[in-house]
This record gives C-alpha cells, structure tokens and sequence, in this order.
C-alpha cells in the first residue's frame, strides 16, 4: 500500500512533473526595474573570498562585517539557502541595518518565499527610506505580488525623496507597466532616459512595453535605440532576436543571435544565447535545425556542459530518452555538479525503477543546490528503498524549504513505516485542518492516516477516515473488503462502548 502511495505522489507531485524535461527560450523581458543589489561584493572571485571570510569568522565568530560580506558572496555563486543562515543570524544578533535586512529579503525571494521578502524589504525600506535599491527591489515584489497599489506608493516615495534619480522614474515606469498603462509608462521611462541619457536600459524598458502589446517593428525601434548607446549590450541584442523570433523571422532572428554570440564576453554566455537560438527552431518545429544548431555549439564551446544539458532537455523534451541520457552523462562529465543534469537524471532513474542510481543523483544535487523540490524527489527514492529514516529526513527538510501538504504527508508516511504512529497521527490531523482535500485527493495517504488513528487508540477518527476511503474503492475488491470490514468492526466497537 506505501509503495503504491509513494507511485501515485511520483506520478502526480508537481516537483516531479512540472515542465521539468521541458526547454523553452526564456520569456522576454518584462517591463521591471533592474536595481543593482546595495551590498556589493569584494573584487576578489568567490572561490578566493569565501575561504578568507570564512577563516575570518572562525577566527572570530561575531565578526559582522565578514559576515555580511560572506552573505553577499553566497548570493553571487547562487547559494540563498547559506545568504539565509547569515542572515538570520545577523538580525538575531541585533545588526538590523537596511542591508542586512535587504540581503535576507533578497535570499527570500530567491528561495521562494516571497511574503519574507516583502517583510524584510519593508524592513529596509523603514530604517533607510529613500534608499532607491530597496524600494526598487520593494516595488518588483509587490508587483509579483499583485500588490500594485503597494508598488505604486513605493515607486511615487522614491520618485518623492528621488527626485533627480533616473532609477525612480524606471522604478515608476515598471509599475505602470504592470497595471497595463502602457503610454504613461513610456512616457515616465523616457524621463528616465532624459535623465541619464548614457544608460540604455529605460529604452529597453520602453521597448519591453511595445512587446507586451505585440507592436513588434516599434518594439524593434526602441532596441535600435538601446543598440546606438551600446552596441554590444548582450542583454539587448538577445532581446532583438527574440523580437524576430516572436515574428517567426528565421533569418533576422538567427543573425540577431549570432551577433549577441559574438558580443558576450564569455563562453558560457556564448552558450547560453546558442541554446536559445536551437530552443527558437525547436519552437518553431525545425528539428534539423535545432539538432544542427546544438551540435555545432557543442563542437565549438566542448567545454561547456550546459549545452550538453540543454541538448537533453531537447531530446527530453520529444520522449527521446535513449539520446537524452549520453548528454546528461556528458555534462556531469564536465562538471559533476550541472544541476540539471542531475535533476534530469534523477528523475530518469526513477521511472526507469533505478532507484539506487537516482538516491546517488539526488543526493549530489540537494549538496549542490538545496531545492524542495529535489529533497521531495529524495525523499520519495528513500521510501521506495524502505530507508524511512532518511526518507523522513529529506521530507522534512522540503518541507522546511517549501510547506506543502504533500512533503508533510511524506513525513507522516514515514513515521508510519518507523512505527511513530502518534507523530504520524498529529501531522495527519494538522494536514486535515489546513488542507482537507490533500487527503481526498490521495487515498493511500488517507488509508495510512485512518491505521495511524488506530494505532493511538483514536477510533472516531479511524472509523471516520475509513468512510471517507471507502467511496475511493471499485467494491468487490479486496481493498473494498478490507476497508468496509474496519468499518464494521470499528461500528460495532463504538456501539459496545456507546451502551
């Protein structure tokens, strides 16, 4: 019956599903501000900075500077989880300066939680509120929160106490957008560009909005515009050729890509626009087009493993298993730590029933990149090897990450198994007071919670469960036998201990 409830949970987890094989080019982008981050970095690469800020906090445990610098590092190698840590900690320890606050805020919304970021933001925005940082970060959650009267005070604070900042008037504009008043956008984000007349990124803002109206050739206009200020900005050339590709223009598209190739400075953004550019002719049905497009990436940039990941989200992505696995194979070559290769892995494991293989890929990937998602996979692979102890462990910390019915009826499965039948039962009954239709919508997880109840003693509940389950099951089967004779049974001890 576990086995079977952990099947059903893989087949219809949307951590296990979700677009995950899936490769589409990236959206374009959205008419949002892009303020640069207030604490800033070190010069010095992270692989040097970290150890030597790490040394300096061993040394010395409350160091505040070296920890807020060590949180800032963090977020540049894409480690929130660990930005977090050292984050907290700062604020338990009293240090609640606008940056702090703005480093937990913007580890939060990296991790997903994005009503913490708001709060910290808020936070920041009280202790320093004209900083334009803050409340351009501020605005940008409040409008992913469809907030937007929020937005709008905050954009018209900074614009307030701002006044001579073009970044306000971007900040202003990107709200604007989000309420679809397209004109007064353009016209706020012009005032930007009046402002700061070197700095093209209002222009991209204002061709961003003629994108959100389908207007393509003024859309294109804008980025022209962008392009006479900075020819090689690689952001806005990526941009153009999405333009084209929105147009199904395949020869001005493919150009605009390869002039972005040759202005990114590094490899591995090279690589990046090339698996755009094979994702749009993949989009388009041009299959030939797409596999020559990678296959001529790879042979130039060998280097790089996200093209060999991306390659098998392509064959991924049309139900081609026996050619996805040898590029996911050949980017964990090149770096044992690609993320999606051991996502992809992972997941492949699993439903080919390689469950030791996939617990190995899992475990690699929640060391490099803790995910709720990936520790929800985890934890599923472990129940399937009856390891519940580690089963419970990998739940647990999805579930830390990410509250969701499905990880906490994990644990309670788990605690099952471990025969911590009351454990289980509470979280059974905290599942059924915040999410009542999580258990409807799995019976096996019903089924575990009605034994739970039995095994504490709390028959009510028991008998209660069971007759929720017993609709779910085809009658005549031996699972419909074996439930409705709980149902007498437990009826019949009720009547004795009613009389």
């Amino acid at each position: 019956m576990l086995l079977a409830l952990v099947a059903a949970a893989i087949a219809t987890s949307p951590r296990a599903s979700a677009g995950l094989f899936s490769h589409k080019a990236a959206a374009t982008p959205t008419p949002s501000p892009e303020p640069s981050a207030m604490p800033t970095a070190s010069p010095e690469p992270p692989d040097i900075a970290i150890p030597r800020l790490q040394a300096k906090l061993k040394a010395n445990p409350n160091d505040q500077q070296a920890m807020t610098e060590l949180a800032t590092q963090f977020l540049q190698i894409n480690r929130p989880d660990l930005t977090a840590q050292l984050s907290q900690h700062l604020l338990q320890m009293g240090d609640k300066t606008a940056q702090v606050y703005y480093l937990d805020g913007y580890a939060m919304q990296m991790l997903g939680k994005s009503d913490a970021a708001i709060a910290d933001l808020e936070n920041a925005a009280t202790v320093d509120p004209s900083n334009m940082a803050v409340l351009a970060q501020l605005a940008g959650l409040y409008i992913g929160a469809n907030r937007l009267t929020d937005a709008e005070r905050i954009a018209n604070r900074g614009i307030t106490l701002n006044p001579t900042q073009a970044q306000a008037y971007e900040t202003l504009g990107s709200v604007q957008a989000a309420e679809d008043k397209f004109d007064a956008a353009r016209a706020t984000f012009e005032k930007a560009a009046a402002m700061d007349p070197k700095n093209s990124a209002p222009l991209m803002q204002i061709a961003s909005t003629y994108a959100a109206q389908n207007n393509i050739p003024l859309a294109l206009q804008s980025v022209d515009r962008a392009l006479v200020l900075d020819p090689s900005d690689v952001q806005s050339l990526v941009f153009k050729a999405d333009l084209y590709a929105k147009q199904h223009d395949d020869a001005h598209a493919g150009a605009a890509y390869d002039d972005a190739v040759v202005a990114a400075p590094t490899d591995a953004q090279k690589a990046s626009i090339l698996v755009r550019k094979a994702a749009y002719y993949a989009d388009e049905k041009k299959n030939s087009l797409a596999e020559s497009t990678f296959a001529q990436a790879i042979a130039q940039y060998p280097k790089q493993d996200s093209l060999h990941a991306a390659f098998g989200d392509y064959w991924l992505s049309r139900k081609n298993v026996t050619n996805a696995i040898p590029q996911y194979q050949a980017a964990l070559a090149i770096s044992k730590d690609n993320t999606d290769a051991l996502a992809r892995m992972g997941q492949i494991s699993m439903q080919s029933g390689k469950m030791t293989d996939a617990a190995g890929y899992l475990k690699h990937l929640v060391s490099v990149a803790p995910d709720p998602r990936a520790f929800a996979m985890l934890g599923q692979v472990y129940s399937y090897l009856h390891d519940y102890a580690n089963s419970k462990d990998a739940c647990s910390k999805s579930f830390q990450l990410q509250r969701e019915p499905a990880t906490l009826a994990c644990i309670a499965g788990a605690d099952f198994e471990l025969k911590n039948y009351k454990e289980a039962a509470q979280i059974f009954d905290i599942i059924d007071a915040n999410a009542h239709d999580y258990l409807d919508q799995n019976p096996q997880f019903l089924y575990v919670a009605a034994k739970c109840y039995q095994n504490t003693n709390q028959k009510p509940k028991a008998l209660a469960s069971y007759k929720r389950l017993l609709p779910m099951m085809r009658k005549g089967t031996k699972a419909y036998k074996e439930i409705a004779s709980e149902i007498a049974m437990l009826s019949k001890s009720a009547g004795r201990s009613h009389s």
